[in-house]
């Protein structure tokens, strides 16, 4: 046939040519041939990448059941022609070859046949060439530093044919390739993949897709290295000796970005670290109420994504100053119709004393004052009446103020006369 037949169709011939009859295989045999039998006349055919399509005209001849196709296979054994597919309709007119090779060379031939097994003799030879195949992606390119995402960019593709793109994704320790996502739109130019791992290196390639569903080779791989956390807050100062308060000190963090500091707290140092505070400044004071309160600490830093410091495998231990020594060698006793109390220090700290005295005013209750400012170690009070219980409580006072622990009560009364 010539060239020029092969090609001239018109528009509605070549839709035509791809919703044929679909082709049924066949088993090969050996088959009566019938020179009586009318040949397929063709019209020509279209081919695409992986897919020749075929026309010729219609046969009359009612001993016709349909008709053979055959084709060589490249790369095969032989290069001889192999009957491919059968089609069992002499009404048929058009036939779509699928699955072939791009940039590759068929032969094809036609023949009818009849219910009988008689075969008329071969059309001529059609030499068909496929397409090559369409062009991988030409610019593809990568956002890396981001925060547990990366930024793809491509340079949509020119061919009219593509329909969208398929994104495959390789970590830096797997040698597989992932399909992540799927896109739909040959304009499309732009993906953002989420959920990654901080500081991780990842590798990205881009495909195109047809609308027949073809892909094209891969694109240039792309690397990505996302963000990374903030390094570890270290070296941590805390104070022991401040009354009521705890105060943290560290270095500032070396990132250029930093929002913030978060501060995590804890009563044991193996415990649950919770959620304390959010400050910007590199120093912090905890104000506590209690004396001698032991405190933990670790503290992170977190960036203006949001990225936050692994917490120290180590907690900083705190407290606030301890509660003076209670005083020792506590004694007793009334001398002419006076309480006369005596002890020891026993702390460096203590500056001052404070008498906790206790009357019993009744069988259930009783009334305490608190007589400060004590600087030495012994106590007289005349204050007291006959046939009346007193307690009297000891307790040391720092500079702070902080009061120790008191001593046992000692319980002294003397009888009228």
């Amino acid at each position: 046939m010539h060239s020029s037949i092969r090609y001239a169709l018109s528009a509605s011939l070549a839709l035509s040519l791809f919703s044929g009859c679909a082709p049924q295989p066949a088993p090969q045999k050996t088959v009566t041939i019938d020179s009586t039998l009318p040949v397929p006349s063709m019209n020509g055919y279209i081919a695409d990448i992986t897919s020749a399509a075929f026309e010729w005209k219609p046969v009359e001849d009612p001993r016709v059941s349909g008709y053979y196709v055959y084709r060589t296979t490249p790369g095969g054994e032989d290069m001889k022609l192999h009957r491919i597919a059968t089609i069992d309709s002499r009404f048929a007119t058009h036939f779509v070859d699928n699955d072939l090779k791009s940039s590759t060379e068929y032969q094809y031939r036609f023949a009818t046949y009849t219910k009988e097994g008689s075969e008329s003799v071969g059309s001529e030879t059609l030499m068909v060439a496929t397409q090559p195949m369409i062009a991988p992606v030409s610019f593809f390119q990568s956002v890396g530093n981001m925060p547990r995402s990366a930024k793809l960019l491509w340079r949509p593709h020119p061919n009219g044919k593509i329909n969208g793109y398929i994104i495959e994704r390789q970590n830096a320790t797997e040698q597989k390739w992932s399909v992540i996502a799927t896109i739909t739109g040959r304009l499309n130019a732009e993906y953002i993949d989420r959920d990654l791992q901080d500081g991780q290196v990842y590798f990205y390639r881009i495909k195109a897709t047809t609308f027949d569903k073809l892909a094209t080779e891969p694109s240039e791989t792309t690397k990505v290295v996302t963000k990374p956390l903030p390094p570890q807050i270290n070296n941590i100062t805390s104070t022991n000796d401040l009354p009521h308060a705890i105060t943290l000190g560290w270095a500032p963090s070396p990132i250029s970005d930093l929002s913030h500091y978060n501060i995590y707290r804890s009563s044991t140092p193996n415990g649950s670290f919770e959620y304390h505070v959010k400050l910007e400044s590199t120093s912090f004071t905890d104000n506590i109420t209690e004396d001698g309160k032991f405190y933990f600490y670790k503290i992170t830093a977190v960036d203006k994504d949001g990225l936050e410091s692994q917490m120290p495998s180590v907690a900083v231990q705190s407290s606030t100053l301890s509660k003076p020594q209670t005083p020792i060698a506590y004694e007793g006793k009334i001398v002419n119709a006076a309480a006369e109390l005596h002890w020891k220090n026993s702390d460096p700290r203590t500056v001052s004393y404070t008498v906790v005295k206790t009357t019993k005013t009744s069988w259930v209750s009783r009334e305490s004052i608190d007589i400060n400012n004590i600087t030495d170690t012994s106590f007289r009070d005349a204050d007291i009446k006959p046939d009346t219980g007193y307690l009297y409580e000891i307790m040391s006072v720092d500079k702070n103020g902080i009061r120790s622990l008191p001593t046992t009560a000692i319980e002294l009364s003397y009888k009228a006369k």
